[in-house]
C-alpha cells in the first residue's frame, strides 16, 4: 500500500489529480479509516472545488487525527473559499493555538485582509513576526496592514529590505507595486514588475500590472502589447479580456472593445461586466441597431453594486436618482482609501484665521473644455479683495483657456504628475477655506482627495451633475429647478441653491447671421440641430426627430459628428427603420465662437434624454439665441435644460414625456412665426444680460461667504 500511495501523491503533486484520486478511494476502500488518505483526498477535491467532497473527507479524517495541522488548516482554507469567513478563522486559530502552525497563521492574516480589518490584522501580523521573524508572506501581509493603517514610510521600509536582500516572490512584487502606483511613484512601480517578469516572462498577474503601469505613464503601446500578450497565453482569462475591453474604451477604440465584449459573451463569461460594456460601446459609436432593448435588459438588472459601470457613464441611459445615489455611494465606498492622507491632512492642520475667504478649485478641464468655457469669467471676476484664488490642474495642456484661469488666479498648481502625499501637504500649506471639485467622475479628475481634510469645507459643483453619494462633500451647488425641495433625499451632500440658474456663462458678442451657406448648410430649408456628443443621442430620441422629417418635406437635421464609423451605424439604424437618411445634414467640429455663429443659423435646437445637453443649451439659448426643446425628467443630468429655459422665460419650451416633446417639436415645425418671435426675445436677452456673470459671481460669492460664516459659527 505504501507504493501505491507514494504513486498517488507523486500524480497529486504532478496536478494529475484525476490518477491520484482514483488510487486514493482504492487504498480508502480497504482502509476506510485512513486519516492520510481521508486528507488528501479532502485536499484534492478541495482543488477541485467539490467543497461538500472535500468537507466530508476532510471531517472524517480529523475525526481520526483531532489535532492533524494539515487538516484544520485546510477546513480553514476550504470555508475560506466557501465565504464562510467566521467558522474559517475558527478552525485557522484553533490550529494556531493546537500547533503553531505557519500557513495557519499566514491564512488567518489573509482573510483579516481581504475582509478589510485593517487595524486587527496589523496587531495579529505584529504578533506572527515575533514568532516567525523570517516568513516573506507574514512580512509581505505586515507590509500591507502597514500601510493601510496609515504607516506608509514602514510598509516601504519592508519592500526596500526585498528589494535589498532579493527576497521577494509574486505576492510581494504585486503587493509592493500596487503600494506604489497608490502613492503615484510609477517608474519605481514600474522597475519592480519588470524584475518580476524577467523571473517569470508569462506570468499573467505581472503582465496585467505592467500594462496598468504602462497606462497610467501613458505609455499606451507598451499597456496594450502586455495585455494582448497575457490573452494570448489564455485566451478566455476574464480578468485579462476586463482589462483590455477596458483598455480600449479609455482610448475610444470601442470597435475593438466590442470583439472582446462578443468573445466573452458567446463563452458566457462574466456577462453583466461584458453586456454593460458592450452596450456603452455602442452608445458611443451610434451603433443603435438592438439598442433598445438591451437598455430595456440592462436597466431591469441594474445592481447598486455593479461594477462594470461608473457613476458618470450611468447618467447617459438612467435617469432614477435614488438609484442613482444608492449606486454611487457604493461606488464612493469602494474607492481605495489611504489613512496614511488621513494622517498627514490631519498633522499639517493649523487652524488660522484667513483675512481673506481662502477658495481652491480643482479641476481637470482648465482647457479648451465645456467646463471652461462656462466657468471662466467667474475667476475673472472674483473679488479678489474678499477672496484669495488657488486653481489646482490635473491637466497641464498649454493654450489661452490655461493661460486665462492662470492670470485669473492668485495662485495656480498644476498636480498631475504629484504623488497624492504631495498634492495633500501642498493644499494643506494653503489653509483652504473652501475646496471646489469642478471634475466630480469625470475624466481626469482627483477626487479622491476630498476624501481628506483638504478645507474647511467642500463642495461638489458643475462638472459631474449629481451627488458624489459621500458626505465628505459637504455641498453640492444646483438650483430650485434641478433639485427640487421634495428631492433633497437624493443627494448625499447638503444643497446651496443659486438665486438664478446654477451655471456660469458669459454671452459673447458676435453677429445672429441667417447666412447659412458659410456653414455648408442650406438655404429656404428648416434646420433642426443637436450638438450633444452622440453618447447622448439614444435611439428613442433620434426616433422622434426622424418621425418629424419624415412629415415634413423641408425639415432637415444638423448633427456635429466626425467619426465616418458613427456615421455608417446612423445611417444603417435608418435604413432598418425607413427613415431619409439623405435629411440629415453631418458638420464637423469647427473653432468655438465660429461655431456658435453656426448654430445660430438654426431655426430650433433640439435637446437629449436623460443627459442633457448642459452647455450645449446655455450655447443655444444665450449665446446663439436659438429656441430650444428640452426633455425634462427626475435627475439632476435630465433638468438641467429646464433650469435654463426657466431663466431665459421659456419654461414653456421643456417638454417631459416623449409624446410631448414629439408633439412640442411638430408644433413649432407648424407654427415657425412664433418661433421667430421666440428668437427675437432671445435676441433681446442675451444684449440685455452681456455682464450677467458680474451678477453671477456675486451671487456665488454671497452664498460661500454665508456657508463660511455659518461653519466659524458651529466651530
Amino acid at each position: 500500500m505504501n507504493k501505491d500511495l507514494d504513486r498517488a501523491v507523486a500524480f497529486h503533486r504532478e496536478g494529475q489529480l484525476s490518477k491520484a484520486e482514483n488510487i486514493y478511494l482504492e487504498i480508502i476502500d480497504n482502509d476506510k479509516n485512513n486519516s492520510q488518505v481521508l486528507q488528501l483526498l479532502g485536499t484534492l477535491y478541495l482543488q477541485k472545488n467539490n467543497f461538500k467532497l472535500s468537507e466530508e473527507y476532510l471531517l472524517n479524517s480529523l475525526e481520526q487525527d483531532p489535532g492533524n495541522p494539515g487538516t484544520l488548516n485546510n477546513l480553514g482554507l476550504l470555508k475560506k473559499n466557501t465565504k464562510d469567513f467566521k467558522t474559517a478563522l475558527e478552525y485557522f486559530e484553533l490550529n494556531i493555538k493546537k500547533n503553531n502552525f505557519l500557513n495557519s497563521w499566514v491564512n488567518k492574516s489573509n482573510i483579516l485582509l481581504e475582509n478589510e480589518k485593517y487595524n486587527e490584522g496589523l496587531e495579529f501580523s505584529k504578533e506572527a513576526i515575533k514568532i516567525f521573524p523570517k516568513d516573506l508572506k507574514i512580512r509581505n501581509n505586515l507590509a500591507i496592514f502597514l500601510f493601510k493603517c496609515g504607516f506608509e514610510n514602514k510598509a516601504l521600509k519592508i519592500y526596500k529590505e526585498f528589494d535589498h536582500q532579493k527576497l521577494h516572490f509574486k505576492e510581494s512584487y504585486i503587493n509592493y507595486s500596487n503600494l506604489l502606483i497608490v502613492i503615484n511613484n510609477l517608474s519605481k512601480a514600474l522597475e519592480v514588475i519588470n524584475n518580476f517578469i524577467l523571473e517569470d516572462k508569462n506570468n499573467l498577474e505581472a503582465l496585467r500590472q505592467r500594462s496598468l503601469i504602462n497606462k497610467l505613464l501613458s505609455n499606451f503601446d507598451k499597456s496594450e502589447e502586455d495585455l494582448l500578450k497575457s490573452i494570448q497565453i489564455d485566451k478566455l482569462n476574464i480578468i485579462s479580456n476586463q482589462m483590455i475591453v477596458k483598455f480600449y474604451i479609455d482610448k475610444k477604440n470601442y470597435e475593438e472593445a466590442i470583439k472582446y465584449c462578443d468573445l466573452m459573451l458567446i463563452q458566457k463569461k462574466d456577462y453583466n461586466f461584458f453586456f454593460t460594456k458592450k452596450i456603452l460601446c455602442k452608445i458611443n459609436l451610434g451603433n443603435w441597431i438592438g439598442l433598445k432593448d438591451e437598455l430595456k435588459i440592462f436597466n431591469k438588472d441594474l445592481k447598486y453594486n455593479q461594477s462594470s459601470i461608473d457613476p458618470l457613464s450611468l447618467k447617459y441611459i438612467n435617469d432614477d436618482p435614488l438609484f442613482q445615489k444608492k449606486f454611487t455611494e457604493i461606488y464612493w465606498n469602494e474607492k481605495p482609501k489611504n489613512k496614511y492622507l488621513s494622517k498627514i491632512t490631519n498633522y499639517h492642520y493649523q487652524k488660522t484665521n484667513n483675512s481673506k475667504i481662502k477658495i481652491g478649485y480643482f479641476s481637470g478641464d482648465f482647457k479648451k473644455h465645456a467646463v471652461f468655457h462656462l466657468v471662466q469669467d467667474l475667476f475673472v471676476n472674483h473679488n479678489k479683495k474678499d477672496f484669495e484664488i488657488y486653481a489646482y490642474s490635473s491637466v497641464n495642456i498649454d493654450g489661452p483657456e490655461r493661460e486665462k484661469i492662470i492670470n485669473n488666479t492668485n495662485k495656480f498648481f498644476d498636480i498631475n504628475n504629484s504623488s497624492d502625499e504631495e498634492i495633500i501637504k501642498l493644499i494643506k500649506s494653503h489653509d483652504l477655506d473652501i475646496a471646489i471639485d469642478l471634475s466630480g467622475y469625470t475624466v481626469h479628475n482627483k477626487s479622491h482627495l476630498f476624501e481628506y481634510n483638504i478645507a474647511k469645507i467642500k463642495i461638489n459643483y458643475l462638472g459631474f451633475p449629481g451627488t458624489m453619494g459621500t458626505i465628505k462633500y459637504d455641498y453640492i451647488l444646483a438650483d430650485k429647478n434641478i433639485i427640487l425641495s421634495d428631492h433633497l433625499k437624493y443627494y448625499s451632500e447638503k444643497v446651496i441653491y443659486m438665486p438664478e440658474t446654477y451655471q456660469p456663462f458669459t454671452p459673447i458678442n458676435f453677429e445672429i447671421t441667417n447666412r447659412r451657406s458659410e456653414f455648408n448648410l442650406p438655404d429656404n430649408k428648416f434646420v433642426m440641430g443637436c450638438f450633444s456628443r452622440i453618447e447622448k443621442i439614444l435611439p428613442n430620441i433620434f426616433d422622434i426627430w426622424m418621425k418629424i422629417l419624415k412629415k415634413y418635406d423641408d425639415v432637415y437635421l444638423a448633427l456635429c459628428i466626425n467619426k465616418e464609423i458613427v456615421k455608417t451605424n446612423i445611417e444603417n439604424y435608418c435604413h432598418q427603420h425607413n427613415f431619409d437618411f439623405k435629411k440629415i445634414i453631418f458638420l464637423n467640429s469647427i473653432e468655438h465662437k465660429e461655431n456658435l455663429r453656426r448654430i445660430s443659423t438654426f431655426d430650433l435646437y433640439l435637446d437629449t434624454f436623460p443627459y442633457n445637453g448642459h452647455t450645449g443649451i446655455s450655447d443655444s439659448l444665450f449665446q446663439c439665441c436659438v429656441p430650444t426643446i428640452s426633455f425634462t425628467g427626475k435627475s439632476f443630468a435630465s433638468r438641467v435644460s429646464l433650469s435654463l429655459l426657466d431663466y431665459a422665460e421659456l419654461k414653456k419650451l421643456a417638454t417631459y414625456n416623449e409624446k410631448d416633446y414629439f408633439e412640442m417639436i411638430d408644433y413649432y415645425c407648424s407654427n415657425r412665426d412664433d418661433l421667430k418671435n421666440i428668437k427675437k426675445s432671445l435676441i433681446k436677452f442675451k444684449n440685455s444680460n452681456l455682464n450677467r456673470m458680474v451678477k453671477f459671481t456675486k451671487d456665488f460669492e454671497k452664498i460661500l461667504t454665508s456657508i463660511f460664516v455659518n461653519h466659524k459659527k458651529i466651530l
